[in-house]
């Protein structure tokens, strides 16, 4: 392992051992090595390591055992919702069937949610949609600046619904929506033609066409879940690319 920066300290033992497990080369079932060889291999203190390690065991991704150690737990119980989780799933061989499976869960909510917000929207949460949705007119193809009001449309909409459990989804769906959201920062065909499918699913729920709404969201999913296969496979081509330049 390599040494750590100062800077963010535990953060960085965070994401360092996170990207190992997920990876695989810290094995699930298997111990992580004790606590003074860790230190020692990262460079960081003991505060700093068990801090991290709090943290990991919040992700379902390790768990201490009493006179043992702290040993990686099995990939069932790792907290897939979680942002950091997500983002490390990604970076490893199995990002396609990580990207399909975020939208699988998306698919179960959304449409949903969109059809339940065009019964029960109430004019202020149609306010916000459509700044929401002005906000990203306004962004164009700035990733960076159409993360916030795209997630901000989203979110209304599943709060909108009016189902006290959805809107329990919202910081849920904010730490997927946010992983999503920088898969596809980047995406090949810009931001701007996504801003039709938003539109579809505004104008269903503003006049109140639950079937509509459902429909229109299923297809802003497909096509969302287009522009993030295709900026994974190229994410995944540079880094083969820069592997094999380096070798």
């Amino acid at each position: 392992m390599k040494k750590l920066v100062r800077r963010g300290l535990h953060e960085r033992v965070v994401d360092e051992l996170g990207q190992r497990i997920i990876s695989g080369e810290l094995a699930p079932g298997k111990a992580l090595p004790i606590e003074a060889e860790l230190c020692s291999t990262l460079g960081v203190s003991r505060t700093a390591l068990r801090e991290a390690l709090r943290v990991l065991a919040a992700k379902g991704l390790v768990e201490a055992r009493q006179k043992v150690g702290t040993f990686v737990r099995q990939a069932e119980d790792w907290n897939f919702l979680d942002a950091d989780v997500l983002s490390w799933a990604l970076n490893t061989r199995d990002s396609k069937r990580v990207v399909w499976e975020l939208y699988e869960w998306r698919h179960l909510i959304e449409p949903l949610a969109a059809s339940l917000a065009a019964q029960h929207a109430k004019a202020s949460d149609l306010k916000m949609l459509r700044v929401a949705y002005r906000d990203m007119e306004a962004a164009g193809d700035d990733g960076e600046q159409v993360a916030g009001p795209d997630l901000e449309f989203h979110r209304v909409i599943i709060t909108a619904s009016g189902n006290r459990l959805f809107s329990s989804l919202v910081r849920i769906l904010d730490a997927a929506l946010s992983v999503n959201f920088e898969l596809v920062r980047d995406a090949p065909r810009g931001h701007k033609y996504a801003l039709p499918a938003h539109k579809k699913v505004l104008d269903a729920i503003a006049a109140r066409d639950s079937s509509a709404a459902r429909v229109a969201m299923q297809g802003l999913l497909q096509e969302s879940y287009r522009d993030a296969e295709e900026a994974r496979s190229a994410a995944t081509q540079r880094r083969t690319t820069k592997l094999r330049r380096s070798s």
